[in-house]
């Protein structure tokens, strides 16, 4: 068994490793018998589509005392969310009588909302890693157009702030300084702006 630790030190490394999936109720149940309060705060997010049944089954008598609390105060937190659910539906279905203090519902509500923003940001990184990705693919394409593979090579090192040799300093200089520096000459860019403007109108 992979350590939570060396899994974490493998993903700071780059290095990352593919487990699949936990159902919601698998991860009910795992959270449950770890009987570790700061993971019992993670539950009402998986509370969203579950079945109560098959969970109860895997449980013993403290545990699932434990779940229906939880369950009482997901359905609270829901509510004020206004998040759609079903979890009124088990409560008065399987007659689920639970009293839970105020301190306990702020704690779990607080990790609640904490992990809501915390999946916003992770959204947002995956997004701007993807528009990356497709800005790269992009440049990629338009560098090909105008440049060979060695000259692209030794622009890439420049980029990358990498010492050229002599050759390629001197390569530089006589090859891809001059295109560079069409490409970069703002009249050039306007001239090839209403070319391409103006094409759509002649075709």
């Amino acid at each position: 068994m992979i350590s939570a630790r060396l899994i974490k030190t493998l993903e700071k490394r780059g290095f990352f490793l593919e487990f699949p999936d936990y159902s919601n109720e698998e991860a009910i149940i795992e959270i449950l018998k770890q009987d570790n309060l700061r993971l019992k705060y993670s539950l009402p997010l998986f509370l969203d589509n579950f079945d109560y049944n098959k969970i109860l089954n895997k449980l013993g008598n403290k545990q699932k005392k434990e779940f229906n609390n939880i369950i009482a105060i997901a359905d609270k937190i829901y509510k004020k969310e206004g998040i759609r659910n079903n979890l009124n539906e088990i409560i008065q279905k399987n007659k689920i009588k639970s009293i839970f203090s105020k301190e306990e519902f702020e704690n779990y509500y607080g990790n609640f909302k904490e992990a809501g923003v915390q999946e916003e940001k992770n959204s947002q990184k995956i997004i701007e890693k993807q528009a990356k990705l497709r800005l790269n693919l992009d440049l990629n394409r338009s560098l090909k157009v105008l440049f060979s593979p060695a000259k692209i090579r030794i622009m890439g090192k420049i980029f990358n702030h990498e010492k050229l040799t002599n050759t390629e300093l001197k390569y530089y200089y006589k090859s891809i300084s001059s295109i560079d520096k069409s490409v970069l000459n703002p009249a050039l860019q306007d001239y090839l702006r209403i070319i391409e403007i103006t094409k759509k109108f002649a075709e």
